[in-house]
């Protein structure tokens, strides 16, 4: 179980410290597993997701994201900006993809918390919400080439 965490990311480590994983041998297969100690392990990835996804697939089925979702953040994930909550301020604030909560649309300021993305379970809905955000990335687009002057 000690060879689980070599070969990955710094990235992943860190993702397996913030939720403080553990390996766990389950039917044969290598697990990791968040341990409580009043109910049973909850299982977060396989090794062999841990080796061979990306962080934002990692952290987006860790708040149990449908594939679709991570598709299609992970293809414009440059027009994002991974952010978590301080609670202690009140604000967001910038953060490593591995550390995210919530993800700040760089040219618009729209805010989409991953727990409240969660709560979609319509492909139609999640659908229209990617049209809408994309219409106010254009629109927020045109207008800054029209300041400049383009």
């Amino acid at each position: 179980m000690r060879d689980a965490l070599s070969g990955l990311s710094n990235e992943k480590l860190k993702l397996i410290e913030k939720y403080r994983l553990a390996p766990r041998d389950i039917n044969g297969k290598v697990y990791w597993v968040r341990r409580f100690g009043n109910r049973p392990d909850h299982p977060y990835a396989t090794q062999r997701a841990l080796r061979n996804c990306n962080i934002i697939e990692l952290v987006f089925s860790f708040y149990d994201l449908c594939v679709a979702k991570m598709t299609y953040f992970k293809n414009n994930f440059a027009d994002y900006t991974p952010c978590k909550n301080n609670y202690r301020t009140g604000r967001l604030e910038e953060c490593e993809a591995w550390d995210m909560e919530i993800l700040v649309q760089r040219e618009t300021g729209i805010v989409i918390d991953l727990r409240n993305l969660a709560e979609i379970s319509d492909i139609e809905v999640f659908r229209e919400m990617c049209e809408w955000l994309e219409l106010r990335l254009s629109e927020a687009d045109a207008c800054s080439r029209k300041v400049m002057g383009l």
